[in-house]
């Protein structure tokens, strides 16, 4: 049981590396463990294709795994990126999906403009407890 964020486009897309990175600390029970992370990242959508596949939503056929952060450098990341990549008028789709035997059916679903991609959109896919239901799971719509 995990979960996966997704970029999901009518047209492929190229890989992407920040180059970023960040870390990550953890303490519990006395231990605490620091996790160096990387930052905002483009990638292919390999390892959880077949759970997503199992859930058989209405996604846009080209799919990417994202590494996204809900930070104000990674909100301008993916702008910069999206502006790049795609054309205005465009959509692409932001999923934060779960994939695991607990997922609710249904999935939320918002929409917005490019421009407003801030770190309140990237909340929207990860809010933290205990303002969202265990496993929290969204999709937004995003207009160039």
């Amino acid at each position: 049981m995990s979960a996966v964020t997704l970029l999901c486009a009518d047209h492929p897309l190229p890989l992407y590396e920040s180059g970023s990175r960040w870390t990550e600390t953890s303490s519990h029970g006395g231990y605490t463990v620091s996790l160096e992370r990387t930052g905002f990242a483009v990638r292919a959508h390999e390892y959880y294709r077949p759970a997503v596949e199992e859930l058989d939503l209405d996604l846009k056929p080209c799919q990417y795994e994202l590494d996204l952060r809900p930070t104000e450098e990674d909100a301008a990341a993916l702008r910069a990126y999206l502006e790049r990549n795609c054309a205005p008028g465009e959509t692409v789709e932001l999923w934060r999906l779960w994939v695991g035997i607990d997922r609710a059916e249904r999935v939320p679903r918002f929409q917005g403009k490019l421009t407003d991609l801030d770190l309140e959109t990237l909340r929207q896919l990860d809010p933290p407890p205990p303002h969202r239901p265990a496993p929290w799971q969204c999709g937004l719509t995003i207009e160039i």
